[in-house]
């Protein structure tokens, strides 16, 4: 039961008790989060410019970059960049397609997603997903 698929950045191992995922996910989430942060601390700044000259667009520009970036803040926690996940923990897992591009999705028990990036031969994960019989 040990199945290697390749990554643009990395590799994903099937072994026989666990998953094990090589690839770029723990620099990728802190990015995301510096980049929320950002977003959230521009639209402070163009609040609070609002407040000293009154100007509405820099209310509209602060209250959608702010909320924006307060969301996308609160959703990076409901994602995981575990490289090891072993399959009792696994609920589901999926490729999905979006934009011409190949997502492979674990959803974990803790009800935390794990998402894989960058499949090459996404049609022999599926196949590999469905002929052993893990939980989809």
């Amino acid at each position: 039961m040990n199945n290697t698929f390749e990554l643009k950045k990395g590799k994903l191992v099937f072994e026989e008790d666990k998953i094990v995922i090589t690839d770029d996910a723990k620099t990728q989430r802190r990015y995301r989060l510096f980049s929320s942060v950002f977003m959230v601390l521009l639209g402070i700044y163009s609040l609070l410019k609002y407040m000293n000259a009154g100007d509405v667009h820099s209310l509209r520009f602060g209250l959608i970059f702010g909320l924006a970036g307060l969301l996308s803040f609160v959703f990076e926690f409901l994602k995981s960049d575990q490289s090891e996940i072993p399959l009792k923990e696994v609920k589901s897992m999926k490729v999905k397609r979006s934009l011409f591009k190949e997502f492979f999705v674990i959803k974990l028990t803790n009800n935390k997603t794990r998402t894989v990036v960058g499949i090459y031969n996404a049609e022999r994960l599926e196949e590999y997903i469905k002929t052993n019989s893990f939980p989809s």
